[in-house]
């Protein structure tokens, strides 16, 4: 199944472990999602592309896993290419369906921002469940806390859970559920009629999730912290993506660049 994408993602990305149960599965080089096996079925992390679901589930299968073994689906925002999936995962496993209460607009009034051109497929669907911070969401031995996030979308939402490794080590996994600038400058607030007030809180955001401890940053898109060209590196007695700097660096450098982002505007 060598180079069967097409842009913009251009390859396909065989399954590899992140973390203890925790596997990269979108099957593409662009969209990060992630299967977690919970000892008592399995949780999926995002949905990348209807276009896309097919390598996905190649990928799930190729674990040897199934579709109906997923009990839990959590979304991280609601743009195209981590919902585009979302309806046709939902049912082929019957699993509920968690998204962030903001982003229910993007469904309902604004399927324009899901997508604004239109250029991939996002089949309508509801979520079962609404994100509530003070309510882990737990499946077997797998519990997550969720953090609102508001900024790259409204509903956006960012993920934190442990695993233990075979050694008895507990690791702290984290995912930031939307790290793109690309809907924080003035043009797009002005085109979109989105408030302003969302780039303060992704920038408050930012600052409050630096205060996490993170062991192993899982990236919404795999360029954010390029995990790519670490896969080689896997082996049974090393994983390269534990390192507890990380996480930190990525929600610095986010915040650097939104900063210059404003000024580059004032200065305009």
């Amino acid at each position: 199944m060598d180079r069967v994408c097409r842009r913009p993602w251009e390859a396909y990305v065989e399954p590899f472990p992140m973390a203890p149960g925790v596997w990269f599965i979108g099957g593409n080089d662009w969209v990060a999602c992630y299967l977690l096996d919970t000892g008592d079925g399995l949780i999926l992390i995002d949905t990348a592309m209807h276009e896309s679901a097919y390598l996905m589930l190649h990928n799930i299968y190729k674990l040897g896993y199934k579709p109906g073994d997923i009990k839990k689906i959590l979304l991280t925002h609601a743009h195209i290419d981590h919902i585009g999936g979302a309806r046709t995962m939902k049912e082929l496993t019957g699993a509920k369906l968690y998204l962030g209460e903001r982003d229910l607009e993007f469904l309902h009034e604004r399927r324009d921002l899901i997508a604004g051109d239109g250029k991939y497929t996002c089949g309508e669907f509801e979520p079962d469940e609404l994100y509530d911070d003070e309510k882990p969401i737990t499946q077997g031995n797998i519990t997550i806390r969720t953090v609102a996030t508001p900024g790259h979308t409204p509903g956006c939402t960012s993920m934190f859970f442990d695993v233990t490794d075979k050694n008895g080590r507990v690791l702290r996994c984290g995912i930031h559920g939307g790290l793109g600038l690309n809907t924080l400058n003035r043009e797009y607030f002005i085109e979109k009629r989105q408030p302003f007030s969302l780039r303060d809180e992704f920038i408050a955001g930012l600052k409050k999730l630096d205060k996490f401890e993170v062991d192993i940053c899982l990236p919404s898109h795999t360029n954010q912290v390029g995990i790519l060209p670490l896969v080689p590196q896997i082996r049974d007695d090393f994983n390269p993506f534990i390192d507890p700097s990380i996480w930190h660096e990525l929600m610095n450098e986010r915040l650097q660049r939104v900063y210059a982002l404003i000024e580059k505007e004032k200065a305009n």
